[in-house]
């Protein structure tokens, strides 16, 4: 325990919470990651770098449940995004900071291929870390979840109405302005149904937001939730108090394709050319979803 030496402050601060990251590789992992550290006492960095192989057969098994057309959807959005969409992402200021941010070191790090691999629940068992920060990794198994006492996960979408991958820009796409934002939540078995801590909700810009800017902002706001959410519980992280869930219909959806994507963008151009608010309603919601 440490205490603060303000005269005005009667009493102790709680030494920075003890914290493992598990954390994919994108770019606005690293991002949260790098706005984290500097809060906590940041034991261990886990990075789950899954094979090549191990990728295709996900995206070949859900093509098995969307439709085989699934498969060339995902790979041509992959190339559309690297040709296009990236110089695009540039306008947007959150998505330069996003992009800027260095990853910073911790005592230990361990690289995996799967989240749920043996080495990370002995790493965890070792440690014993208060909390456990997910970011972008796959479902996290029972084993993995009985090692350490509470897990939480920064979700780019609004719980429980948009679960899965891409939750802002499903968003967009049924024209639910109200749910564009980020989820900090408890991770429990499900896939992300655990317990709200706290949301966000940021404005869509039909002129310059795209896939990857609404990532982006996704991180930035779910960054300031997550450390804002650390000082609050000032290191009690069992005592937690959750919100109630926003009204709707509980939907999971996966990562959008090619075609899904020229949707968006087509809405996004109607939207501008109408000069229409995007924080209302201006039709009836779309019903795709995977």
């Amino acid at each position: 325990m440490t205490w603060n030496t303000d005269a005005t402050c009667t009493g102790p601060t709680p030494s920075p919470a003890r914290v493992i990251v598990l954390m994919g590789g994108s770019m606005s992992s690293r991002y949260i990651l790098s706005q984290l550290a500097p809060q906590v006492d940041l034991q261990a960095i886990v990075r789950q770098v899954p094979s090549r192989t191990k990728s295709f057969k996900q995206i070949w098994k859900r093509s098995k449940k969307l439709g085989w057309t699934y498969l060339a959807d995902r790979l041509l959005l992959g190339l559309y995004t690297k040709l296009s969409l990236k110089k695009r992402a540039e306008q947007c200021e959150e998505y330069r900071q996003v992009r800027a941010a260095s990853e910073p070191s911790a005592p230990r790090s361990l690289q995996v291929s799967s989240i749920n691999d043996l080495a990370v629940v002995e790493l965890l068992h070792e440690i014993k870390p208060e909390l456990v920060v997910v970011l972008g990794t796959e479902i996290i198994r029972d084993k993995v979840l009985a090692a350490a006492p509470r897990f939480v996960n920064v979700h780019a979408g609004i719980t429980p109405l948009y679960r899965g991958s891409h939750g802002q820009f499903w968003a967009v796409m049924q024209q639910d302005w109200a749910n564009i934002g980020v989820t900090l939540h408890i991770v429990d078995r499900g896939i992300d149904t655990g317990g709200i801590l706290g949301q966000a909700r940021f404005d869509f810009e039909p002129a310059t937001d795209n896939l990857l800017t609404l990532l982006a902002k996704s991180a930035f706001h779910g960054a300031e939730l997550l450390t804002s959410w650390i000082h609050e519980q000032r290191g009690d992280f069992q005592n937690v108090a959750t919100e109630p869930a926003p009204q709707g219909t509980s939907r999971l959806f996966y990562s959008p394709g090619f075609r899904d994507y020229r949707k968006f963008e087509q809405q996004a151009n109607e939207l501008q050319q109408r000069g229409v608010a995007v924080t209302q309603p201006v039709a009836e919601p779309m019903q795709r979803a995977a």
